[in-house]
């Protein structure tokens, strides 16, 4: 089948997540002066903050997958997560501002996998390109902004934007009515979440390739048309 429009994840498809959030984690807590302590509490203090970044992640990870199935507001995410670990380990921090600082740090953090750039420019030169994304705004256009793929993308289409998040099909509907195509078999969605990324795009009727880089079981009932286990492997596929 001979595609017009690839539809693409970005974060732990094309940018490591995990290295933008610890990056802004860390940065956000040095400026709230977390670390500030002489060198015999060192050992002691980074202790403290593996747990309270750990706890933070287990907490974000639940209440992002509130968002997707329509129990969580996103205004509320951004602040609850940093009130929760704030309380659980008696923080004397302001919620709202550290929500604030952290956004601004998740914005600059810009970790392309190594394959991302080459893998943007050969979609482009083929294919209409979107990134699709439940990623908070302002982070999102930041982060692309500053990184080497912008110039590849067509259009970023982001949920808080247009009123629905992934899996909702509408999203992925939205993206194909901005790039002005009605066929559904001339659209692919390439992406690591079975939920939100393939059995969202299924429920739009549109083809799906599962990114899988942890070789993690399929057990959800949801089968991608193509699998993959590295980004290279879509040169191949697209």
């Amino acid at each position: 089948m001979k595609y017009e429009l690839v539809l693409i994840d970005l974060d732990d498809t094309l940018f490591d997540y995990s290295k933008t959030e610890d990056s802004a984690f860390r940065k956000t807590f040095e400026k709230m002066g977390f670390f500030q302590v002489n060198q015999i509490e060192k050992e002691k203090i980074e202790e403290n903050y593996e747990k309270i970044r750990k706890r933070y992640k287990e907490i974000n990870l639940q209440l992002w997958k509130d968002l997707e199935k329509g129990k969580m507001d996103k205004d509320k995410l951004k602040v609850l997560r940093f009130e929760k670990i704030i309380e659980e380990f008696g923080l004397e921090y302001d919620s709202i501002e550290v929500s604030k600082l952290y956004l601004k740090k998740l914005g600059e953090g810009v970790f392309p996998f190594e394959a991302t750039e080459k893998l943007c420019e050969y979609l482009h030169s083929k294919y209409k390109v979107g990134v699709i994304t439940n990623g908070i705004k302002e982070v999102q256009h930041s982060r692309i902004k500053n990184s080497t793929i912008a110039k590849y993308i067509d259009k970023i289409v982001i949920s808080e934007e247009v009123g629905v998040n992934k899996p909702d099909k509408r999203i992925f509907e939205c993206a194909m009515e901005y790039f002005g195509i009605s066929d559904k078999k001339s659209a692919i969605m390439i992406g690591d979440s079975l939920e939100a990324d393939i059995k969202g795009a299924q429920n739009a009727g549109i083809d799906t390739c599962w990114v899988n880089f942890k070789n993690i079981v399929n057990d959800t009932g949801s089968v991608p048309k193509y699998e993959v286990k590295k980004l290279e492997e879509l040169f191949e596929i697209l």
